[in-house]
């Protein structure tokens, strides 16, 4: 691939990554039927949909874990997230903390 390519490739998956966070925004201000969305039984999707990813990579990783480390690694990320959503009510903030107590977890544990 040549340089210019590459550098196209990277702009193209830019925009396209923008636009499938900043569009559902655009639309909601547009239309009243994605407003209805932000209430009701709806509200619970966007924290629902965050907990469904950590499963599926949570599980896959420790499915295949050889030892304690990795279990108290995941352990330490789910604590801080645990601990971040009860003070600040934010999953933003949570899944941050989540990272960050994982990251922590994954430098001080042995391997």
């Amino acid at each position: 691939m040549a340089h210019t390519e590459f550098w196209l490739a990277i702009l193209v998956m830019a925009v396209v990554t923008w636009l499938t966070r900043a569009l559902p925004f655009l639309l909601m201000r547009k239309s009243n039927a994605f407003g209805r969305l932000t209430s009701g039984r709806f509200v619970i999707l966007g924290p629902a949909l965050l907990v469904c990813m950590t499963v599926v990579v949570v599980y896959s990783d420790l499915h295949e874990a050889r030892g304690l480390t990795p279990v108290l690694t995941y352990f330490c990320g789910l604590a801080a997230a645990g601990v971040c959503v009860k003070l600040t009510r934010n999953a933003g903030f949570a899944v941050l903390s989540g990272m960050a107590g994982y990251a922590l977890a994954a430098m001080l544990l042995p391997a």
